[in-house]
């Protein structure tokens, strides 16, 4: 008796839109994050994005491992992700020094003097105005 034994094994088919959806929400929220990071003053909040952009561009790159896809938009998502996160970190590293300094300056004015002196003068201008409105 003859027994046959097949054994058939199946190879995944490429799914290119594995993982393209957060793709594009990666590249969207990177290339957000790159262009809020360059605002001064308010360019550190686009770290927040960034996070998000580059965990969703990794999950991206994963399911398109996985899955045979294509990871284009992920790793340009992964990387405009990464730029916005470089800036905003640059920022926040400006505005604690700065914010020390301010204290620092305010504290030395404060020593030196300078608060007593800026209180005799706002008396004097006081009654300066006291005297031209009573006249």
């Amino acid at each position: 008796m003859e027994q046959n034994t097949t054994t058939t094994t199946t190879t995944p088919t490429p799914n290119s839109s594995a993982g393209k959806g957060m793709g594009i929400a990666g590249l969207v929220l990177g290339i957000l994050a790159a262009i809020f990071s360059l605002i001064p003053c308010v360019g550190m909040w686009a770290i927040i994005p960034g996070i998000i952009g580059v965990i969703l561009s990794a999950l991206s790159m994963k399911q398109a491992t996985e899955a045979g896809g294509s990871k284009g938009m992920a790793i340009g998502g992964l990387i405009c992700s990464i730029v916005g996160i470089a800036i905003a970190c640059y920022w926040l590293y400006v505005v604690y020094f700065a914010a020390g300094a301010v204290v620092n300056a305010v504290e030395e004015f404060d020593k030196s003097g300078g608060m007593d002196s800026l209180n005799k003068a706002l008396e004097q201008l006081k009654q300066i105005t006291d005297t031209t409105q009573t006249h």
